[in-house]
């Protein structure tokens, strides 16, 4: 039928915006719509047509559908009749259904009724036998019991008055454990209210379970007491296998600490103190009272056999802690589940540490601890066994008795203070012995106090008597001292200066003693003595700083520290003073190691005695040597004459302003040193002295004796001042070669050129004369240096007198242009100085050697020139002075190519 109306036919009318009534009015009018009125009638007829047709064919159109409507509502009759018929089988498939499921219910009924029945009495079956089940083991828990009462008498049987000695002695220790069986059972198996089960309670277990409590209790304080490891170990045993370990012996602990505070409370009562040193005072009878007693004497009495009572509870306790680490449960008969990660991993590391099979379970001593750490979660495992336990209560309670008596008394606080080396000697070497670990723990609690209040106290001792060395100035309230200082004049404010500003000897040797008692008295313990050490430490590097600051005052004056000086300035003496002061007591901290004692830092002193000392040395050595490289003449002041008046200035503020007062040993090595280069440099210069005339000559050898002089008495100075007593003193011919050499020059100034030529050659040295190795001494350059001054001043005399007075400049001008400074084009002091320095020695000594080789070549020439002028002039004469001195001239070039 669809497909009929979606035609072309009923499209119009299928649409969905379709009206009957537009359309018939569409139908009816047609196409003319747009014609006019004279047209209407001749067209009225093709209307009335128009709409017959319409009115047919829409006659036709309702016949049509009417047919497919017929059509369509028989088909769906017919398929209605169809689905009626098969609602009909169905229904008859629903009975059949019906009744199976009505037979089906029969059956369940009935297989019901089968079921219950028997269900029914198996549950009152299983009922009686669960009864039955409870009352079997009810029945062999009591005959578990009766059992267990039995044996329980077998091995701990009562004294029945009848024969003793049939009876079997006790075994407590398997007592114990039945004891144990036994309660579990009774617990375990709930036989409270069974008459048998009471009477046995009551007539066997419970004396004998008092009985094995008194005695195990009698085992543990035997052993305690008399240090029997044995008994503390059965008695410990027994209480185990009574699973009342850890509750005893935690109590038994905290009973010691209850005793211990008794005996602690009121023995430092200052009343009671004060009343009985006034009883026994009262009483004394000794005329010179040599039987009465101090408050100082009873405290520390009592602090004493507090000591000794401390020591001896304490070693109680650690026999019985050593016993309890040692044994542990070896058969596991108790739940340690519940023991925290800290406790077993101390007790796997005390098992290991042990040693044993049985490191799994805990030790009797990890159980105690537990139960000592009960109340306090956050105590380790360590800190709860029984000594450190202990250990700790007791100090406490002491330091509370402590404190009060030194809250009441101001007195016995001083006493403690002032005396607590002695309490530390008291304390310290009894307990060390108890638990050394615990040691900082004694500090800490109890004399932690005292100890920083006396080092305090030490270092204010030490401290004043470093202020004593150095006292302040006069405060502004002391007019007098103010005015005398003002009226002073200035050599007598400078004197005044010197002297007070030096702290003397004995002002020094009370630091050191100060220092020497303070560490003496705290030697007994090592934490004291390090403490005592660190504050004299601190005077050491207090002294150092003051003198430091009283250097630094003297010193600001230049003429302090002016060797060439004339009146020396008495400051010098003052700044040597300052050191010795602080060199003295460097000394004296030192000798503390060498006695015993605990080193003490004197390090800041060391380094200001090196500091200053060297500077001093250093000034007074670059002015002697100065003043010796002056004392000869040169080739640049040719009308100049050696001089050692600069040298003696000097030398002698060396030796009276620095050496005689000096007291530094580690300067006499640097003084020897300086003598030895002031003997090297000397006798340089006296071989570079030119022109070397007759009247030089005669002046060099004076000049050489006093030069010698004045250095044995440096020697001598810094031997005498420096040494110690008895010790042998260094003398200048100690010194070997230098000394030798100076001693040399004055034969060798007034040496034959003949003589000097076998000498440089070494002819001389195979003579067998004693005196002829004396070349061997002076060094081969300083030798060559005199034998080109005793050419230069040889030619030069020889030139004038061959060519008279007129020629003497030019001749002079010519020869000094051969002299080694002038070949190497320095000035005559840096040639003498050149090879005094200590570094590029063998570079100095190449440079030197081969400036000698080129002035002496050009000596030799000119010699040799005159020589063959001579000659010339006068051809008979063959030996001539010209003649040695080439000899001479070559043989010392011939020595220096060797070197």
């Amino acid at each position: 039928m669809d497909s009929v109306l979606s035609g072309a036919d009923y499209a119009d009318v299928m649409a969905a915006d379709f009206d009957p009534l537009q359309h018939a009015r569409r139908v009816a009018s047609g196409n003319n719509d747009t014609t006019t009125n004279s047209d209407s009638n001749s067209n009225s007829n093709a209307n009335t047509d128009h709409m017959a047709r319409a009115m047919d064919a829409l006659a036709k159109r309702a016949d049509a559908l009417d047919d497919i409507l017929q059509q369509t509502v028989i088909a769906s009759h017919a398929d209605l009749l169809r689905q009626v018929v098969g609602v009909k089988a169905l229904d008859a498939s629903l009975a059949q259904v019906e009744d199976k499921v009505r037979e089906i219910k029969t059956h369940m009924h009935s297989l019901r009724t089968k079921i219950r029945v028997p269900y029914q009495q198996s549950v009152v079956y299983g009922s009686q036998a669960s009864n039955l089940h409870d009352a079997m083991r009810h029945v062999r828990a009591t005959a578990r019991f009766i059992q267990l009462v039995r044996r329980l008498q077998t091995q701990i049987p009562l004294d029945s008055g009848e024969d003793k000695e049939a009876m079997v002695a006790p075994d407590f220790a398997l007592g114990a454990l039945t004891l144990l069986d036994i309660e579990r059972a009774v617990t375990g198996g709930d036989l409270c209210g069974i008459r048998i089960v009471d009477q046995g309670l009551e007539t066997v277990v419970r004396p004998r379970r008092e009985r094995t409590i008194v005695q195990a209790e009698q085992m543990l304080d035997t052993g305690i007491r008399h240090r029997n490891q044995g008994d503390i170990a059965s008695g410990l045993q027994i209480l185990f296998n009574l699973g009342t370990l850890a509750i005893a012996v935690s109590a038994r602990v905290r009973r010691y600490v209850t005793d211990w505070e008794s005996a602690v409370r009121g023995r430092l009562d200052p009343k009671d103190i004060s009343a009985f040193v006034r009883d026994h005072n009262a009483r004394a009878k000794s005329i010179d009272g040599s039987d009465m007693v101090g408050i100082t004497g009873v405290v520390l009495g009592r602090i004493e056999a507090l000591a000794d009572d401390l020591l001896s509870r304490g070693l109680e306790l650690r026999v019985l802690e050593r016993v309890l680490a040692r044994k542990r449960d070896v058969l596991p008969r108790f739940d340690v589940s519940s023991f925290s990660s800290t406790l077993a991993v101390d007790s796997t590391s005390t098992s290991s540490a042990a040693g044993g099979n049985g490191g799994a379970m805990p030790s009797f001593s990890d159980l105690v601890a537990q139960e000592l750490g009960s109340n306090n979660s956050s105590s380790s495992i360590s800190s709860t066994r029984p000594v450190a336990f202990w250990w700790r209560e007791a100090l406490a309670l002491m330091r509370t008795e402590i404190d009060s008596a030194c809250a009441e008394s101001s007195v016995i606080r001083q006493m403690l203070t002032n005396s607590y080396p002695r309490v530390v000697q008291l304390f310290v070497p009894k307990l060390e012995q108890l638990q050394p670990i615990e040691m900082p723990l004694l500090w800490d609690t109890l004399l932690g106090t005292f100890e920083a209040e006396y080092v305090s106290r030490a270092a204010s001792r030490i401290e004043d008597a470093v202020t004593r060395c150095y006292p302040p100035p006069p405060p502004p309230g002391l007019v007098d001292a103010q005015e005398r200082r003002s009226r002073m004049g200035a050599a007598e404010s400078e004197l005044f200066t010197a002297v007070s500003v030096v702290p003397n000897r004995k002002l020094v040797a009370g630091v050191v003693r100060s220092m020497s008692t303070e560490l003496e008295m705290a030697k007994s313990d090592a934490r004291l003595l390090s403490a005592v050490a660190e504050a004299a430490s601190s005077a050491a590097r207090t002294f150092a700083s003051v003198t430091e600051t009283k250097i630094a005052a003297v010193t600001v004056n230049p003429s302090v520290l002016n060797p060439s000086g004339v009146p020396p300035h008495p400051l010098t003496k003052s700044l040597v003073g300052l050191l010795n002061a602080a060199e003295a007591l460097r000394v004296g901290i030192e000798e503390f190691g060498a006695r015993g004692l605990v080193a003490v830092d004197g390090g800041a002193l060391g380094a200001l005695v090196d500091k200053h000392s060297t500077s001093l040395l250093d000034t007074a050595d670059r002015a002697i040597t100065e003043a010796i490289y002056q004392a000869g003449t040169t080739a640049d002041t040719p009308s100049s004459m050696p001089s050692l008046d600069l040298f003696d200035i000097t030398s002698q503020w060396l030796q009276a302003q620095v050496l005689e007062p000096m007291r530094i040993a580690a300067c006499r090595q640097r003084v020897v040193e300086m003598v030895t280069k002031y003997l090297c440099a000397y006798t340089r210069v006296v071989c570079l002295t030119f022109p070397l005339t007759e009247e030089t000559k005669l002046l060099l050898t004076g000049h050489a004796t006093q030069f010698e002089f004045a250095c044995s008495q440096l020697m001598a100075a810094a031997s005498t001042s420096m040494l110690p007593s008895g010790t042998r003193a260094t003398v200048l011919s100690d010194l070997g070669k230098p000394y030798r050499a100076l001693r040399m020059i004055r034969p060798l100034l007034f040496m034959s050129t003949s003589k000097l030529a076998r000498l440089v050659s070494g002819e001389s040295s195979s003579n067998s004369n004693s005196n002829n190795n004396d070349g061997d001494d002076l060094s081969v350059v300083d030798l060559a240096d005199h034998v080109v001054c005793r050419l230069a001043t040889a030619l030069l005399t020889l030139g004038a007198d061959d060519h008279g007075d007129d020629a003497t400049s030019t001749a002079s001008a010519d020869v000094r242009r051969c002299l080694p400074h002038k070949v190497a084009q320095c000035t005559w002091t840096e040639w003498v100085s050149l090879a005094v320095g200590s570094s590029d020695i063998q570079q100095k000594q190449k440079r030197r050697i081969g400036v000698l080789v080129d002035s002496l070549e050009l000596l030799a020439a000119k010699i040799q020139s005159q020589q063959q002028k001579q000659q010339q002039e006068d051809p008979s004469s063959s030996d001539t002075p010209l003649s040695g001195l080439f000899s001479l001239a070559q043989a010392m070039l011939a020595k220096l190519r060797s070197f």
